[in-house]
């Protein structure tokens, strides 16, 4: 087998990654995986570094960061495949705010734990989801969801569930309710003034809310979550039960698993992808499953 590569995001975890570089290469050393670990310098980084790493045969390429910098790794990979089956296996050692996609996966959140499934671990195939022209693994926000991230982002100082629940309220001070059409497999679902719409393939977001509770990363499908523009004070009231998944059977809330949806919207959509902030102005968000196509150990 070739030397893994490890691509590191020090800045994960809202900067507090690099901190740890030295216990990431403790970890790796302790399990005896042949490996060679490469830093990222900037956003985007790891999309071009996995790209490479894919072409040149790599056999493991391991995302050392957050949701975001898994992000990436894959967007990098299906560049390299060009619509065939990505040619290797991806590992994750999180290390960042929210780790949904590991902790959904069950993939443990300490780094020797973690390390010791990338040497022992089997490999699930798990589905890929599209958001316009860009991947994501773990879960596409729009609207309320999305603002949500841009004001956690801004929290320099919280991370993981205490930020994204802070997120929360700052972004309910001025969230407009944009005027949507939600067309699912070809099918007119949803059509009226929107909180919030979640495309999940896991079932956890921001650290531990279960916006898709019934979400299965390898079943084909992706769930989304519309709800309906609502009071505020209902936002406060929703906002536990979305905690542990109950939110599911309000008036409200509407779910529906699908393989391609298009959603519109009159006014610009704030759009995230794994916690990333992709656009602030969308007006129409394609969104498509490609099943099995991520090889992961876990």
């Amino acid at each position: 087998m070739s030397k893994a590569l490890a691509i590191f995001n020090p800045l994960a975890g809202r900067g507090r990654a690099y901190k740890q570089a030295q216990q990431v290469k403790q970890a790796l050393a302790a399990v005896d995986l042949p490996h060679e670990i490469v830093v990222t310098e900037t956003r985007g980084h790891a999309i071009e570094l996995a790209r490479r790493a894919a072409l040149a045969g790599r056999e493991l390429i391991v995302a050392v960061g957050g949701d975001g910098t898994l992000n990436e790794v894959v967007n990098g990979l299906m560049q390299a495949a060009d619509g065939a089956d990505i040619p290797c296996t991806v590992g994750v050692l999180p290390m960042g705010s929210g780790n949904d996609f590991a902790g959904s996966l069950g993939i443990p959140a300490e780094l020797r734990q973690a390390a010791e499934r990338l040497r022992h671990g089997q490999v699930r195939r798990v589905d890929i989801g599209r958001v316009n022209d860009r991947y994501f693994d773990n879960n596409v926000g729009l609207g309320f969801e999305a603002m949500i991230d841009i004001e956690a982002q801004k929290l320099t100082w919280l991370r993981g569930f205490p930020g994204y629940l802070a997120g929360v309220f700052r972004a309910m001070v001025s969230f407009p309710f944009p005027q949507v059409r939600v067309h699912v497999d070809g099918e007119a679902w949803q059509n009226g003034p929107t909180l919030m719409i979640s495309v999940g393939n896991n079932r956890r977001i921001g650290g531990g809310f279960l916006i898709t509770p019934q979400a299965v990363p390898d079943d084909g499908l992706l769930d989304m979550c519309y709800v309906d523009a609502i009071p505020r004070r209902e936002i406060l009231r929703l906002l536990p039960k979305a905690i542990n998944g109950k939110h599911e059977g309000e008036p409200a809330v509407h779910t529906r698993r699908f393989r391609h949806a298009v959603v519109e919207s009159d006014s610009p959509l704030p759009v995230h992808a794994d916690g990333e902030v992709l656009w602030h102005d969308a007006r129409r968000v394609e969104i498509t499953v490609y099943p099995g196509r991520l090889p992961v150990i876990v």
